[in-house]
């Protein structure tokens, strides 16, 4: 009787084994497993739909596959030799820097004065919020095609004004600086919403005890902005031009349904080319070497922004830290 006990206490022992380990295991990493369970969807979603495709973007760059029937062939370096050879490709990456620099600039300074307005207390203020958000949410075709209803050559409305005050009309698709201007107009139309929505946010996070000293100090309205709004939504500042960079850089739907790339490819963007080679021409090597090309750049300027973004708040610190301590 005493053995056939001690053989259930072994028994009853060894099956709460793996529960106390479970039980110790959870207390000393409840945090970590809890995270897991939050970010576990969403980082295996990101694997599936980014990362794995991104991998694959990487080795493609080193291989020579023309059509997914043929098989890939391995040679090393050439698609990036080609890439820095090519007319074709570095010229669209410079487009593709540029006018992404142009865009976030203007869009980012643009977005700030629309958010300050949006700040006031006017009447019917979230009709005038809407107004400037539809373009955001509304499909890119859709409203390219109301651009090119403006743009068309023989019934535009701008060609008909143009027409009015006894103008020659103008194709704007055959023109180069047109097109790059119609390019970055409608970029940055597009982009004013979500720029001046974070702007928004920032402008509503200042402390309203901030302006209440300035005005017991007696400061003016533009030494209240400078001195108080300005500093004051300063940390969104690194989000909204890190993100808008990084968007700018890649846009391509405008260039599809505005210039179609033309003339002859002198409007083309580093993505649009990406897209040519991958979905039209089937020169997969190609595309996947300018896409690692694409990322590398983007990197650069994200890391030096971040970089330079991280000092100017550690030196604005130290200074204000001196001016604190009368230094």
């Amino acid at each position: 009787m005493k053995q056939r006990i001690s053989g259930e206490g072994a028994l009853i022992g060894e099956a709460s084994a793996p529960s106390k380990g479970i039980t110790k295991f959870m207390r000393n990493h409840k945090d970590a497993v809890i995270a897991t369970i939050i970010l576990g969807p969403m980082l295996l979603w990101w694997a599936l739909i980014s990362g794995f495709p991104t991998l694959f973007g990487f080795f493609l760059g080193f291989f020579e596959w023309v059509g997914v029937a043929s098989t890939p062939k391995f040679i090393g370096f050439d698609n990036y030799v080609r890439f820095f050879n090519d007319p074709v490709y570095y010229m669209a990456l410079w487009r593709a820097v540029w006018i992404g620099l142009l865009v976030t600039g203007l869009t980012i300074i643009i977005g700030f004065l629309v958010a300050l307005l949006m700040n006031l207390p006017l009447f019917g203020k979230g009709i005038y919020r809407t107004m400037w958000y539809i373009p955001v949410v509304t499909s890119t075709v859709a409203t390219t095609q109301i651009f090119n209803i403006f743009l068309d050559p023989n019934n535009g409305v701008i060609n008909n004004i143009l027409k009015g005050f006894g103008k020659e009309p103008i194709i704007w698709q055959y023109s180069v600086g047109w097109g790059v201007f119609w390019i970055v107009v409608y970029s940055i139309w597009k982009g004013i919403g979500g720029s001046a929505l974070i702007w928004l946010a920032g402008l509503q996070s200042v402390d309203p005890v901030l302006y209440e000293a300035a005005d017991i100090d007696g400061a003016n309205r533009w030494q209240k902005f400078w001195n108080v709004t300005l500093p004051g939504v300063k940390p969104i500042a690194t989000y909204i031009i890190i993100t808008g960079l990084i968007g700018a850089v890649q846009i391509y739907e405008q260039v599809i349904f505005i210039t179609g790339g033309g003339p002859y490819g002198q409007t083309e963007v580093l993505v649009y080319r990406i897209l040519r080679d991958g979905f039209f021409d089937f020169n997969l090597g190609m595309a996947g070497a300018s896409s690692v090309v694409l990322a590398a750049v983007v990197f650069v300027f994200t890391v030096a922004y971040f970089r330079y973004a991280t000092e100017n708040e550690r030196s604005s610190r130290k200074k204000n830290a001196r001016g604190a301590h009368g230094g």
